[in-house]
């Protein structure tokens, strides 16, 4: 084996690594789901926020990062209450008023969450309110707060931790919300990415009456163009069905299918050079990981005039998948290029499809089992 080979291997791996999350056990990005209102007498402001009950573990001192249950969670309501008012903060401008302590209730809506509510109330009519969110920064400073206010959406993250609600004044900017939305959700969800990655480790390679063959660029466009489309028609059907609330499977099962996705498509490689049906396969899994958007959707959606936001967010998720396409594709094809058809398939794939199989039935193993 050429030291050229070896180089290009190593580099393969590390490409993986890379595009593995640190740990195959962890979570993606974490987010809570909130929503702002002043009343119709102006004299209250309305506050609510979902946490998942995966996010719970300090809050509620569990000791370990895990899913807090039902019985947990209705247990250490003071201690969420505590956990949760300590870092977000109601200022009524111009004004002293008075905030009730709050309650919390466990719901379920695609997954399962931990729903804190408070009303602030003052003695005269409220201009404005800000709302200073200081949530989980210090354990994910990816987090995002994401905020509905009428119709519209606000994201609070490390760099925009104050929002300010004028009485009266427009809706926020509901399009780039979930356009923003929609693209992040791929693109920090790694469970997507390795599900994408290992779809176009393949797309290079074609197996014919001479054997074994790399594809040309423009084949190679054309078959990740075909399984582009058909897990962008899957996901689309089931993440608008399931945002609308037409259908429902229980969050772990879609979370644990969506790790399943990864580990078939993984041995398949491993056993094909050149998977037959696979757009067939993408489109059924594509169903899944639609449930799994769906997830992260519903919270969002405003009571009226949901197709707008529905259809912005899932546009969001088409960007999100196509950059992730757009960079793995020409160094998928340069290291067949490189390599040959032959080598890539000795070297290359038997190396992408354990690192993907090991992180998808780690990822299976959470989820089914809520380890």
């Amino acid at each position: 084996m050429s030291w050229r080979t070896l180089t290009l291997a190593w580099g393969f791996m590390l490409f993986m690594l890379v595009a593995l999350p640190s740990s195959a056990m962890a979570h993606q990005s974490s987010y809570t789901y909130g929503s702002l209102a002043i009343s119709d007498s102006g004299r209250e402001v309305h506050y609510e926020v979902r946490l998942s009950s995966n996010d719970l573990f300090e809050a509620l001192k569990l000791g370990e990062d895990r899913d807090a249950t039902d019985a947990e969670i209705v247990a250490g309501e003071q201690d969420l209450r505590t956990y949760v008012f300590n870092r977000v903060h109601l200022v009524v401008l111009g004004q002293a008023c008075a905030q009730d302590p709050g309650t919390v209730k466990v719901v379920n809506d695609g997954q399962r969450f931990a729903q804190v509510q408070t009303t602030v109330r003052c003695s005269s009519a409220i201009s404005s309110v800000e709302l200073v969110y200081d949530l989980f920064f210090d354990l994910d400073e990816r987090h995002e707060g994401l905020l509905r206010v009428g119709a519209g959406l606000v994201q609070l993250t490390n760099a925009r931790r104050r929002y300010v609600h004028t009485r009266g004044s427009p809706a926020p900017e509901t399009r780039l919300g979930f356009l923003r939305s929609g693209a992040l959700h791929v693109l920090y969800g790694p469970d997507h990415i390795l599900f994408l990655l290992s779809l176009l480790v393949v797309i290079g390679l074609r197996l014919d009456a001479n054997g074994l063959r790399a594809r040309t660029i423009r084949e190679s466009l054309r078959g990740a163009a075909g399984i582009v489309t058909a897990f962008t028609i899957g996901h689309s059907m089931t993440l608008v069905m399931a945002a609308l609330g037409w259908i429902s499977l229980p969050n772990r099962f879609v979370e644990s299918m969506i790790a399943a996705s990864i580990v078939y498509v993984a041995v398949e490689n491993a056993l094909r050079p050149d998977p037959p049906r696979r757009a067939l396969v993408t489109l059924l899994f594509g169903f899944m990981h639609g449930l799994g958007f769906a997830s992260m959707l519903r919270p969002l959606l405003p009571a009226e005039d949901v197709v707008l936001p529905l259809l912005v967010f899932n546009l969001g998720v088409e960007v999100g998948q196509l950059a992730i396409v757009a960079i793995a594709l020409p160094i998928l094809w340069g290291a067949i290029a490189m390599l040959g058809a032959s080598r890539y398939r000795r070297i290359i794939i038997p190396i992408t499809s354990v690192l993907l199989a090991i992180a998808g039935t780690l990822w299976f193993a959470e989820r089914a089992l809520a380890l």
